[in-house]
């Protein structure tokens, strides 16, 4: 196993960009969803090109039409098997990066530390407010050093006005500190999408994948929610990537057998991981409300950001995902969870049917 952070773009070889999807991987690969591949390599009906460092390239979305989406699936299946990884832990695959295929990881701290440096006098208007929300951002105590920029804030090919500001939090305690600091935080360039700015959204959600909210319920699902908002008319979006010594689960330490797809219903005992990718929320008095075998679940996981966040403790939540019997390689007690989000879940018809909500908002 290896500790790489997630969130983190990887450019190869073969001219691809990933960003890198979890914390912990096999020791020799990068579990990492295709960014921007060149057009040459992949055939993108049915997603979107753009035009981007000197090149065509498509940008791979997990959200497209999920027949077009196995198309291009299958492309790089045949043209390139070594970007998919076989789990045998896990019994499915996941894309990603063999070591030796990297030629180049953007390192987000060192890329914020860059910008650091570059007088505010001369920052563009973007830059400026990249700069002043990482400012606000260590009002909660968060060290700059464990802060940093990815996407196109550190890639430079940003569109101002349009692009989202992307930062990365170092550590699970800094990422709570900064959440619940924004939950109060005053200042004349932050604010909010109101209730009727989310209902207006409403629609724009439905048609990007299969919902199994009421507007009412994904209105008040993403009212209370502080990693995403607005500074100075720019969308911020805040990822929790975890240390080497806090990941919650080590790759290779547990084997997973998938059982079949349930909804689960429980109270949430635990929430501390549920904002980072994977992320977990821990049950307590669950019951199989849909599907078989009977059994107690005790974790909720989702490797999927919207359902990062959806519930505290104390709340009850409700999920439907793939059902997996798990055993500790260290001899611990097995146990049972729900996943939602591997990515084999998107090109099939998982996809349709995955959520995890809050119930009884």
């Amino acid at each position: 196993m290896t500790h790489f952070y997630e969130s983190v773009l990887i450019d190869t070889v073969d001219g691809f960009q990933f960003k890198s999807y979890a914390n912990e991987h096999p020791a020799d690969f990068i579990i990492a969803k295709p960014k921007y591949i060149p057009c040459g390599v992949l055939h993108g009906d049915g997603l979107n090109y753009r035009f981007l460092f000197s090149r065509c390239v498509v940008r791979f979305n997990l959200f497209a039409a999920k027949e077009k989406l196995a198309a291009a699936a299958a492309q790089l299946r045949e043209k390139h098997p070594h970007y998919l990884y076989e789990s045998a832990e896990h019994g499915t695959w996941f894309f990603g990066v063999p070591r030796n295929r990297i030629a180049r990881v953007h390192d987000p701290r060192q890329g914020l530390q860059e910008l650091l440096r570059v007088p505010k006098k001369d920052l563009d208007g973007y830059l400026a407010l990249v700069v002043g929300l990482v400012e606000l951002l260590q009002q909660s105590g968060v060290a700059p050093r464990d802060l940093g920029i990815t996407h196109s804030t550190l890639l430079g090919n940003y569109t101002p006005g349009k692009s989202d500001i992307d930062i990365i939090i170092f550590g699970k305690e800094n990422g709570w500190k900064a959440l619940r600091f924004l939950e109060t935080a005053k200042h004349p360039q932050l604010r909010w999408k109101t209730e009727s700015e989310w209902h207006e959204y409403y629609p724009t959600h439905r048609t990007a994948e299969p919902s199994h909210f009421t507007e009412e319920e994904y209105v008040k699902q993403m009212l209370r929610k502080r990693s995403e908002g607005m500074f100075g008319g720019s969308v911020f979006t805040l990822f929790t990537v975890e240390e080497p010594d806090e990941v919650w689960c080590p790759w290779g330490a547990e084997r997973y057998e998938r059982l079949g797809l349930v909804t689960v219903e429980g109270e949430v005992a635990d929430a501390g991981n549920s904002i980072v990718r994977p992320g977990y929320y821990g049950l307590r008095h669950s019951t199989i409300a849909e599907g078989q075998p009977q059994v107690p679940v005790s974790r909720v996981v989702s490797y999927s950001i919207p359902f990062m966040q959806q519930a505290r403790e104390g709340e009850r939540i409700r999920a439907c995902g793939l059902l997996e019997k798990v055993t500790p390689r260290d001899g611990s007690p097995v146990y049972y969870r729900v996943v939602v989000g591997y990515f084999d879940a998107y090109p099939g018809d998982r996809r349709e049917q995955e959520y995890i909500k809050a119930v009884g908002l």
